[in-house]
């Protein structure tokens, strides 16, 4: 299948594009070429005036649709989950299983690896945050499951998630550093997260090769006068990414401001943390036995604990542009082309350059998603005001 996207402003991932045309050609993005050269014996879509950007990828998907994946690690459940985050602009993600037993662990490593076999529902791999935490900033994990690495256990998880898991957030002050050498020895990254580890911790660990934080500011020690602690580390490292919930809910605006302004340009970027309301609105969900309501656009417990957020890409990127002043086109780069970088896979996603895959985000003058395109095929979005 072969055809072009008209009428269109681009953002490409490095610029802004008018009067040209995207050629995608099977699952690929063949051509960027101005509209008077674009062949006349194949299919045009005329965008109206839309503009058009590198889909987006969440690498931090607890849920969407109605379903939680710890609960339901199925593939049921990851089709859901990957349907009703499209509404809102993502084409890739990570599904993420939260603190729960080997088995179910197990069972997440088997349903993602069958779902990237098949490249199916835009999947790029695992990610698993938890048991390995510190229980002194569980949130919402039940600190029953928390747990020390246990050898064999962990040498299988590895060994049956090799190019499966993806991400793996832990808390380096709980954690052997054999066993982080042994993760990124596998192409497994390892993220920083649900952490009391001091300045010097997390410091060391940056240093073995821990590359990131998993939403920085929250469930993690903070930067104080006297003990900088994770995020102090995080901050003055410039070779750490870190990744950042923008829903108002989980840190204050002007603090991802700071954020954005200490970093290097392409080392923060935005994930939503998803829980099961995104695509289905729901007043409460069950995260095990343990009931979260949902109000204000907060997920949270009945003592007030938050439970992962009902925050979807757009509103991410619509509150980095209206609520903090982030230029469009680099929010767009923190919801595309900085979570692919991170991940290591920006010669494939993350820009609308010629030979990328053809995943794209379709969007309006108000950053509201009006169609997606994954795999090369087009799709417009139900969902208007996304």
């Amino acid at each position: 299948m072969k055809y072009a996207l008209v009428n269109c402003n681009i953002y490409t991932g490095n610029e802004i594009i008018c009067n040209e045309a995207i050629i995608i050609e099977n699952n690929y993005i063949k051509s960027l070429v101005d509209v008077s050269k674009v062949p006349s014996d194949i299919d045009f879509i005329d965008l109206g005036g839309l503009s058009v950007a590198p889909g987006f990828i969440d690498l931090q998907v607890n849920g969407g649709g109605g379903y939680f994946f710890t609960d339901n690690p199925t593939e049921e459940a990851v089709s859901a989950i990957f349907e009703a985050h499209k509404e809102f602009g993502t084409t890739n993600f990570l599904p993420t299983i939260i603190s729960t037993s080997y088995e179910n662990i197990v069972k997440a490593i088997d349903t993602v690896g069958k779902c990237l076999s098949n490249n199916k529902y835009g999947i790029l791999g695992l990610h698993i945050e938890g048991p390995y935490l510190n229980d002194t900033k569980a949130g919402v994990h039940n600190k029953k499951l928390i747990r020390s690495i246990r050898d064999e256990e962990f040498y299988n998880l590895i060994e049956k998630g090799t190019n499966i898991i993806k991400l793996i957030t832990l808390a380096p002050e709980n954690v052997d550093k054999r066993y982080i050498r042994m993760c990124i020895n596998s192409g497994i990254r390892i993220s920083a997260g649900h952490s009391d580890s001091t300045y010097e911790q997390a410091s060391e660990a940056f240093k073995i090769g821990v590359s990131s934080v998993t939403h920085i500011f929250n469930a993690m020690s903070q930067l104080g006068s006297r003990e900088p602690g994770l995020v102090g580390a995080a901050l003055e490292n410039d070779d750490v990414w870190a990744s950042v919930i923008v829903d108002g809910v989980h840190v204050h605006f002007s603090s991802v401001k700071i954020c954005k302004r200490v970093k290097p340009l392409n080392k923060l970027f935005l994930i939503t943390d998803a829980m099961p309301p995104v695509g289905k609105p729901e007043d409460t969900f069950k995260v095990g036995d343990l009931e979260i309501f949902c109000k204000e656009g907060k997920c949270i417990t009945k003592d007030g604990i938050l439970a992962g957020s009902s925050l979807d890409m757009a509103t991410a990127v619509r509150n980095c542009v209206q609520r903090i002043g982030i230029p469009i086109d680099e929010a767009l780069r923190m919801a595309s082309t900085y979570p692919a970088e991170f991940l290591g896979i920006n010669n494939l996603l993350g820009r609308i350059k010629p030979n990328f895959i053809a995943n794209l985000t379709i969007f309006d003058n108000q950053l509201h998603v009006r169609g997606t395109v994954v795999n090369g095929k087009y799709e417009a979005t139900i969902r208007v005001k996304a």
